[in-house]
């Protein structure tokens, strides 16, 4: 980003928080809605399920992933307390008197997760992928966080929505073994009532640093965004139509809180919709090569109860040197590349500003697809099928730090790469 813009939103922020004029008293004006999303009972909050005209589900198949991922938390401690006093170990990982735990930062804290045997699985988990406390005392037994996978809850002022993180490398088999989300509901309110994270949209929703709107603004314009979902399965041509629409609202809003050119700027989602069209415009070729191999270098540094994770930073490094490669991909293997867009607007674009929101969600369309590129290449198929991208979807998915520094990447190339071709 260049340095105008750079003091172009701080001045805004400034002017949001500090001082007066429109967009400070839009922001005392939006304040009380905080207090909307935290109204009654988690537990017993409306249910919002996810929309769209192919909505993502998920039901366990049994694959084990989860139970092998970076961090297995965190654990609670009512969780904790029962899980310590359990007897379970036909093949138990740890020695008996062990506590089964590890802990992690996170914000500063310290995060209780269950503990990893040497190869990076759960202590917990059997030889044959499978829980052995689900085995031995039944699903209930588990940790509620254990449970909740692959759900994921945010709360607002319409109630609880339910959405997915798209990491199981089962997905392809664990989409159709799914029950209809409405059949779910005692599931999720015994998770929500048991302490299962909700976590709070950030009210008031901005467009981007500085211009806040509304909730029933905000809800209107997703309204927008899911009206424009293509008949077919079209991750491309719906997020490109998405950010259209996000530009048209964010320059009508900031129309709206005009306070002079000094604090105007221009809005990232117009190199967005570039990149998405063609991903060298958003990645240069240079760029590309410098981070893949940065990923590398991560990797190899990894060993042990990492080793995973040194698999999902190679994969992703090939990804991200295939991004701008075409490969035909099958119906199913659409359809999950669909499901990201499906999945994250629903609230992810607003847990921080949408223009960023929008930006995390096209990087990991665009890394996803192009995981999957390498996955099929690498095989030597002819196309993508729904494996790769099944595979494609856990890695970007397990790659939220990773996502982050590829916007930077992306912000620093815009300044370096020529200026796109006038259409």
């Amino acid at each position: 980003m260049h340095i105008p813009d750079v003091q172009r939103r701080l001045t805004a922020l400034a002017r949001l928080y500090l001082l007066t004029g429109p967009r400070s008293d839009a922001r005392l004006a939006l304040h009380a809605e905080r207090a909307l999303g935290q109204v009654g009972d988690v537990a017993h909050r409306p249910l919002l399920w996810p929309e769209g005209r192919y909505p993502p589900q998920h039901g366990c198949v049994g694959t084990g992933t989860c139970c092998s991922a970076s961090f297995l938390g965190p654990v609670y401690d009512a969780d904790a307390r029962r899980v310590s006093a359990l007897a379970f170990g036909r093949q138990r990982r740890f020695v008996p008197g062990d506590q089964p735990f590890e802990f992690a930062q996170f914000r500063g804290q310290d995060v209780r997760g269950m503990a990893r045997a040497a190869d990076g699985r759960c202590v917990a988990q059997g030889d044959d992928g499978l829980c052995e406390i689900h085995l031995a005392h039944g699903i209930a037994a588990k940790p509620v966080t254990c449970r909740q996978f692959p759900l994921r809850f945010h709360e607002s002022p319409d109630g609880i929505h339910v959405s997915l993180l798209l990491a199981c490398d089962g997905y392809d088999r664990a989409r159709p073994a799914a029950l209809p989300w409405p059949q779910r509901e005692a599931e999720v309110r015994g998770l929500l009532a048991q302490g299962a994270v909700a976590v709070r949209v950030n009210l008031p929703v901005t467009l981007a640093a500085g211009l806040p709107v509304a909730w029933r603004d905000w809800q209107a314009l997703r309204a927008q965004f899911l009206a424009a979902e293509p008949e077919a399965p079209d991750p491309w041509m719906w997020l490109g139509r998405v950010l259209e629409l996000a530009e048209k609202a964010l320059k009508m809003r900031q129309g709206a809180l005009a306070e002079g050119p000094e604090i105007a700027w221009q809005s990232d989602l117009e190199s967005l919709a570039v990149g998405l069209r063609g991903p060298e415009r958003l990645w240069p070729g240079p760029v590309r090569a410098q981070a893949a191999a940065e990923l590398c270098a991560a990797a190899d540094a990894l060993s042990g109860s990492r080793a995973r994770d040194a698999q999902r930073l190679r994969q992703l490094a090939e990804g991200l040197r295939e991004v701008h490669v075409a490969l035909p991909l099958t119906v199913d293997a659409r359809q999950h590349l669909h499901d990201i867009v499906t999945n994250d607007l629903q609230v992810h674009v607003v847990q921080g500003e949408l223009d960023a929101g929008l930006g995390n969600l096209t990087r990991r369309l665009l890394l996803a697809h192009g995981v999957a590129v390498a996955l099929a290449a690498r095989a030597g198929k002819p196309q993508i099928d729904a494996q790769d991208t099944t595979q494609a979807l856990h890695v970007v998915y397990r790659s939220e730090p990773e996502l982050t520094w590829f916007g930077t990447l992306a912000a620093d190339a815009v300044q370096v790469a020529p200026p796109p071709p006038v259409p």
